[in-house]
């Protein structure tokens, strides 16, 4: 320590702190011992210039100084990270305006040393007025530490002021500290399993271990962490301070590796995070990887352990009436007190016990008690290959899946490490961190809130889920729940899961038991369960062949069914925003395109008496009049009319889902899909989907859907993107003249960019996909490539979302596929639209 005494006076503070917390953490300390060291040096600093301003201004340093510093919240309790908040409080002994100025003379002194201080000034009646006042500023001052200054009236303080900050309204502090927690928990993403979770805040996070140890120390009078083992039992206090000492390395990592304040734990840190925590790759998993698996288990382990302290406290206060009599539901299990209770201790020796314990927890609505609960977590290594065989276990299982209750029974079965060890398939899914674009949890908690959204349908109220809840009611809900429970045990294995998952199923299914017609439904929906998401979201629905070889795939309509309740609790658990409006639209016109189509339904004929709209009706194609119904093909077919007259002609439609339909009709010319994207994306506007329709006569209809109209609308934007359209058309620049500049976001390390050709899907067109890390102008770049050598573009899929651009496009060159001449130069382009260079990036100004 003594080589960074004086130091500050010569560099940054900052700098200094994380230097020192590399070498600390290098030299294997682990976080609380690290974090007392960094605390040890601002203390130094701090009180060197307390008693300097003190001297200076002629104070003696005895009980007459009146005027105390005190470190308080998480400085106080010497949890320090290079970043952190210094905070501190001056206690004087009263008001007054010597106090106030020497006060204020020692902040300006600490702000000089470039001190990142957070600071009040209080008597100590007004430290209890304002800890009554405000829940953080009371859980603040719990964590008091004297630093210089009179320590007689810190002693006071502590003798007389702090146990009445500790102690009064004991019952009121309990209540908003349950409430708090429940608040901060919702605010910061309702869940352990986050992939960028915040260390500080979130589920399991260091706020919760802060919460557990304010709750004891006030309703349980355990003054420090030390004594928790009184509230722990011995080895469970002892992870308990491992997971503490992870967290805060953890902390301490991601400090010094963002050079900032920061808690959140994103995957652009978590590699060097890993690195710096001493994590290292093996040949199955990344190290990063292996790190958030780790924090994983130590969050829910503290989660637990909150939860725990919460209800001993919370009986304190809030405790229910004691029942007057057990109520008996079976041989073996009672209800008391509201919770499921057993009177023979040793019930779960036989493990079908413990499946019948979670049926009854299904099916009564209550909770275990927390002996129950303990007993059985205290079982789980028994559950074996003999139980995952019990007729009575498997019974008990699918009748959970036919409960009320499936979601909450699961979820009880995973923490108590039930689940993993009943099907292990499941199991090697725990904790399990893959970097996939989009997603926001680790797998078993993305399958575990697939099918609580899943089970939410049921009740839902939401009119546009309706028609979702109603197909819910025509499949078994067995078949569903175990599909979605299996959906994607293939990327414990591998990272092609669907066929892995198919594979390993064989097994799984064979021990329950499940009859033939279930056993291939369920076959059919882990093999293919990101099929119709793929066909709605990369193929043009439009395209005759893309419903026929869909109904192809399904075979029937029950599993067409099954299918869209899939890909709806399948997306719906990606992340809580990934499911839109939008993307229900997308679902349910291919499901019930294709489910028409199984039935035999026909699209009726248009057959207008005005001949000059039947004419130009029958110069579209096929695929034009199959995909609009009769009203949109008279508002083309008026369009056109405009177009011949004004030579360009744009109409607006917007959308009940939010979005806007822009219509554009104009003689054909090359370059045209570039000139059209060029003037929208200049509005800000976010394009979706484009469709290009070209009649016999020349005239082509572009039609573009933009997602957010909505969010950009202003009075006249209608009128401006019109004009833009139109000037870009009739006046057209060099297309390769644009100005360059660079706007680049942040580029996703979680997914790899690819091309792909596909020449097999499509009987008359190229289809071009693209993933890529989004980009200001890049699909004007994709579109101007293409214009280059002469490919058409005639429907094109674009789905930009958190960063990432996965467009599709149904392309033709010279009237058909593209061949093996152009398709070298179109992959050419790959290079050109991964660039993320600030010179490489069009400006479109």
């Amino acid at each position: 320590m003594s080589r960074y005494d004086g130091l500050y006076m010569r560099q940054n503070i900052t700098e200094i702190l994380c230097n020192m917390t590399e070498e600390l953490i290098h030299s294997g300390l682990n976080g609380r011992t690290a974090g007392r060291k960094l605390t040890e040096l601002v203390d130094n600093i701090l009180v060197s210039a307390f008693e300097a301003v003190v001297a200076e201004r002629g104070e003696t340093h005895g009980n007459r100084l009146g005027l105390a510093l005190v470190a308080v919240g998480g400085y106080g309790r010497r949890e320090f990270s290079p970043y952190s908040d210094i905070d501190i409080m001056v206690l004087a002994k009263t008001r007054g305006r010597a106090m106030a100025d020497t006060a204020q003379a020692v902040l300006y002194r600490f702000w000089d040393k470039g001190l990142n201080i957070s600071h009040c000034f209080r008597t100590q009646q007004e430290c209890v007025e304002d800890a009554m006042a405000d829940i953080q500023t009371r859980t603040s001052l719990i964590e008091s530490r004297f630093l210089a200054g009179d320590r007689a009236l810190f002693e006071e303080y502590m003798r007389d002021v702090y146990p009445r900050i500790l102690f009064k309204k004991k019952r009121e502090f309990v209540g908003d500290m349950l409430r708090e927690i429940d608040k901060r928990h919702k605010t910061y993403g309702n869940s352990v399993y986050l992939l960028e979770p915040n260390v500080k805040e979130g589920w399991g996070g260091l706020r919760d271990i802060h919460s557990l140890s304010w709750l004891a120390r006030v309703v349980l009078h355990i003054s420090g962490q030390e004594e928790l083992e009184q509230l722990l039992p011995g080895p469970d206090y002892r992870r308990f301070i491992r997971a503490y000492d992870f967290l805060l390395t953890v902390r301490l990592c991601l400090h010094t590796s963002a050079k900032r304040k920061n808690d959140i734990l994103s995957f652009e840190f978590q590699d060097r995070v890993a690195e710096l925590a001493g994590f290292r790759d093996t040949k199955r998993f990344l190290a990063e990887e292996i790190m958030m698996r780790l924090y994983y288990r130590n969050a829910r382990f503290l989660m637990d352990t909150l939860a725990r302290v919460m209800r001993i406290c919370g009986r304190h206060y809030f405790s229910l009436p004691s029942a007057l009599f057990i109520k008996r539901i079976s041989a073996d299990f009672y209800i008391s007190k509201n919770e499921l209770i057993v009177k023979d201790r040793g019930i779960f020796r036989n493990s079908d016990k413990i499946f019948e314990a979670f049926l009854f927890y299904a099916g009564t609505g209550r909770r275990f008690s927390e002996q129950v609960r303990e007993r059985i977590k205290a079982r789980y290594l028994f559950i074996n290959k003999k139980t995952r065989s019990s007729r009575k276990a498997v019974s008990c299982f699918l009748e959970i899946l036919r409960s009320s209750r499936v979601y909450e029974t699961l979820r009880e079965m995973q923490d108590t490490g039930i689940l993993d060890r009943f099907i292990p398939e499941f199991g090697r899914l725990r904790h399990l961190v893959i970097f996939e674009p989009y997603h926001r949890y680790t797998v078993d908690e993305h399958t575990l809130i697939a099918i609580r959204n899943l089970e939410a349908l049921r009740q839902t109220k939401h009119k546009k889920l309706l028609y979702l809840s109603e197909i819910m009611k025509k499949v078994k809900p067995e078949v569903m729940y175990l599909s979605v429970l299996l959906h994607d045990i293939g990327k414990g294995v591998s990272r092609r899961h669907e066929e892995a998952g198919y594979k390993m199923l064989k097994g799984i299914l064979e021990r329950f038991g499940i009859g033939s017609e279930d056993r291939s439904r369920i076959e059919f929906l882990v093999k293919n369960h990101i099929s119709l998401a793929k066909f709605a979201l990369a193929r043009d629905t439009d395209a005759p062949e893309t419903v026929v070889q869909l109904a192809e795939m399904v075979e029937n309509e029950e599993n067409l069914t099954a299918l869209y309740l899939m890909t709806y609790a399948d997306m719906t658990a990606v992340n809580p925003h990934f499911w839109t409006e939008w993307k229900a639209y997308l679902l349910h016109d291919i499901y019930t395109r294709t489910r028409d189509h199984m039935r035999g339904t026909t699209c009726h004929c248009f057959d207008p008496a005005d001949k000059q709209l039947k004419a130009f009706a029958e110069g579209m194609t096929e695929r034009y009049l199959i995909s609009h119904t009769d009203e949109a093909i008279r508002e083309d077919y008026l369009l056109i009319c405009n177009a011949v007259e004004n030579k360009v002609s744009v109409a607006i439609k917007e959308r009940p889902d939010a979005t806007a339909e822009i219509s554009v009709a104009t003689s054909n010319k090359s370059g045209l899909f570039s000139m059209i994207v060029e003037a929208l994306t200049r509005n800000g506007l976010n394009i979706c989907r484009a469709r290009l329709y070209t009649g016999e006569s020349g005239i082509v209809i572009d039609k573009f859907l933009i997602s957010n109209w909505k969010e950009l609308w202003w009075l006249g934007v209608e009128e401006q993107v019109e004009e833009d359209i139109r000037n870009n058309i009739l006046m057209p620049s060099d297309m390769n003249s644009h100005q360059r500049c660079g706007s680049i976001p942040f580029a996703s390390k979680r997914f790899e960019t690819f091309a792909e050709i596909d020449n097999e899907t499509s009987e008359s067109h190229t289809i071009f996909e693209l993933f890529l890390t989004d980009r200001l102008g890049l699909l004007y770049d994709i579109s101007l490539w293409l214009y280059k050598y002469k490919v058409d573009i005639t429907s094109a899929i674009i789905n930009t979302e958190d960063g990432v651009a996965h467009d599709v496009f149904y392309l033709q060159y010279k009237g058909g596929k593209l061949n093996a001449e152009v398709i070298p130069h179109i992959l050419g382009g790959m290079e050109r639209w991964s660039q993320v260079d600030s010179e490489q990036t069009h400006c479109l100004s």
